[in-house]
């Protein structure tokens, strides 16, 4: 019998994390069982246990997985030796936050994948420590961009560079929880306030 390649493999696991993530996003975390992933993903019982031993463990890839894709989208941006101006910057990163969102087949929205996700990890040492652990490190390369603005001058020097990257990543989560709690969320609503918000007042 012809072993089966990495890619195949690979394809396979993708397609029951697939079939994970429209569980999720349409029953909810209590809600979803071994058996609706199964009957998605098209496989057998034992092809799906063939990848994993249980529900409690594609969960866990799934939040792995995203968490590590929305790492890898928003480093490019936040990694930038020249960064834009901070409005123009946080533009950047929702836009790449919404791309993450909706990047995968279907009509999954992996934003709302996420915030079931984030309630998950909670409840998991591991994938608690997992998470914290990127979500730290978007904190730092946020604080990265505020030390390269006040190094070129064109951000306040007396700010802090690490209150400055809390408050942009409570915005970029914000925005995730907002668009699957509410519904939706503006980018460009979100950047004109913060240039309003940003521009030198007239009043004294």
């Amino acid at each position: 019998m012809p072993r089966i390649t990495d890619e195949r493999r690979e394809a396979r696991s993708e397609q029951i994390l697939e079939a994970a993530r429209a569980c999720l996003q349409e029953h909810g975390l209590e809600a979803v069982s071994m058996e609706m992933i199964i009957a998605r993903s098209g496989l057998s019982t034992g092809a799906v246990y063939g990848y994993f031993k249980g529900k409690d463990q594609i969960i866990n890839a799934v939040i792995s997985d995203g968490t590590a894709a929305m790492a890898e989208d928003l480093a490019p941006i936040l990694a930038n030796p020249d960064p834009p101006p901070l409005p123009e910057l946080v533009n950047q990163v929702l836009r790449a936050v919404v791309r993450f969102g909706g990047h995968k087949k279907g009509d999954i929205d992996r934003l709302l994948v996420s915030l079931h996700g984030w309630s998950h990890s909670q409840s998991d040492p591991e994938l608690k420590a997992a998470t914290r652990a990127s979500y730290s490190g978007l904190r730092k390369l946020f604080a990265g961009a505020v030390r390269r603005w006040q190094a070129a001058g064109t951000f306040d020097a007396a700010a802090d560079p690490e209150g400055v990257a809390e408050l942009l990543t409570s915005v970029t989560l914000g925005f995730v929880a907002q668009r699957a709690l509410a519904g939706s969320a503006d980018v460009n609503a979100h950047v004109a306030a913060l240039e309003a918000l940003t521009r030198p007042s007239d009043y004294s």
